[in-house]
């Protein structure tokens, strides 16, 4: 490939205080596609600015200190066919979509505008379905639908490339492509020290001889985070030693607090909120515990995974796919609270079982590298593009 092309990354972020997994993936693939000199990738971010966000948090921030160009849809307007010319004035050979808003408003608009929006090639990356209510299983067909459109479809596990295929996708328009974990590309990241632990630990007011069982997440329904601490209050009962860490904010904040609190809970759960100090939580952290009645790719386990910690995680969507039983992290049935406290209670006493654990999760997190899904992008890019 000699000339070089233009995707435009579509995306809408989660809010303007936090950033998703699809975002982080964005702020990782764009600029390796760029480096290697193949493919523009400037961002188009349908999202209005919130001048009261954190600007070190904000996504556009980001993305324009890492050398991006971000065009903001500032607000639905048709005025002086700024919107209809956008492709063609960029120079736009593909879209590619992150996340369900993205697909449905550039559907809309190549709908709007086919000699524009509509000669462009389309590509979208999957990075999860959530249908645990009307509204959801509704939103969750309408992407299925908008997915129909495109020259080809990127997900990030197996299992959803299975439910395309099985939908009647064609096998050659939809790929795997493995996320590149953002916590894991970080330079100098290593084992903390004892000093790093402790201090760590302090930090969250946790004692140092304490077994540390954390989860990790957006507060939202699908995570389960009500299992978490239902789990919890068996593991207090069996273990005295443990003590909780729930990490990240959301809807349901509010609704978990008053849920430990009634299962006693009390001073051995710590709410930490949205916090950037993930590598302060792996410090302090002994056993990661995922929940989720729904997942793709979860990067919390290969964030965990990654940092010599031994996971236990409920056996849905794409997780099997990168974690055997026993190998790599101990699976359990979704929404069996008595499995994840035998879980972790095996961990807990078996030293020989966590020591094999964490090796072999160490060997698997080291696979999902930033080059590996930006070679894998890239190689989609080129396909849809009919070069090679």
């Amino acid at each position: 490939m000699n000339t070089l092309n233009t995707v435009l990354q579509a995306i809408r972020t989660v809010d303007a205080r936090q950033t998703g997994g699809a975002e982080e993936l964005l702020l990782l693939l764009a600029p390796g596609l760029e480096a290697r000199g193949r493919f523009r990738s400037p961002v188009l971010l349908l999202r209005k600015p919130e001048p009261e966000a954190d600007p070190q948090k904000d996504f556009g921030n980001r993305a324009r200190a890492l050398g991006l160009t971000v065009v903001p849809l500032q607000e639905f307007s048709l005025k002086g066919g700024w919107l209809r010319k956008l492709p063609k004035r960029m120079g736009v050979q593909i879209i590619h979509v992150h996340g369900q808003r993205a697909n449905y408003f550039v559907w809309i608009m190549r709908r709007l505008y086919p000699r524009t929006w509509g000669r462009a090639k389309l590509v979208a990356t999957v990075h999860g379905w959530v249908q645990d209510n009307f509204v959801r299983k509704a939103v969750t067909w309408l992407e299925w639908r908008t997915l129909r459109e495109c020259d080809h479809v990127i997900t990030v596990s197996g299992q959803q490339r299975a439910t395309l295929l099985g939908m009647g996708f064609s096998a050659d328009k939809v790929s795997v492509v493995r996320p590149g974990i953002p916590y894991l590309a970080e330079s100098g990241l290593q084992a903390p020290t004892p000093q790093e632990r402790s201090h760590a630990r302090a930090s969250w007011g946790l004692q140092d001889d304490a077994f540390v069982v954390t989860a990790i997440g957006r507060l939202s329904t699908e995570k389960r985070f009500d299992l978490y601490l239902e789990a919890c209050a068996l593991i207090k009962e069996r273990m005295p030693d443990a003590r909780f860490m729930l990490v990240g904010g959301g809807k349901q904040q509010a609704n978990l607090r008053t849920q430990a609190t009634s299962l006693g809970l009390g001073d051995t759960l710590v709410f930490t909120g949205l916090t950037r100090d993930m590598r302060g939580v792996y410090a302090a952290t002994d056993l990661v515990m995922l929940t989720s009645d729904t997942e793709g790719t979860p990067h919390v386990l290969l964030e965990a995974m990654g940092s010599d910690i031994p996971t236990v995680a409920t056996e849905v969507g794409g997780i099997p796919e990168f974690i055997t039983n026993g190998e790599q992290g101990l699976l359990v049935p979704q929404g069996d609270k008595e499995s994840l406290a035998d879980a972790a209670q095996r961990i807990h006493d078996d030293p020989v079982l966590r020591a094999k654990l964490v090796e072999g999760g160490r060997a698997v997190a080291s696979q999902f590298t930033v080059e590996h899904m930006v070679e894998g992008v890239d190689a989609v890019y080129s396909r849809v593009l009919g070069q090679r």
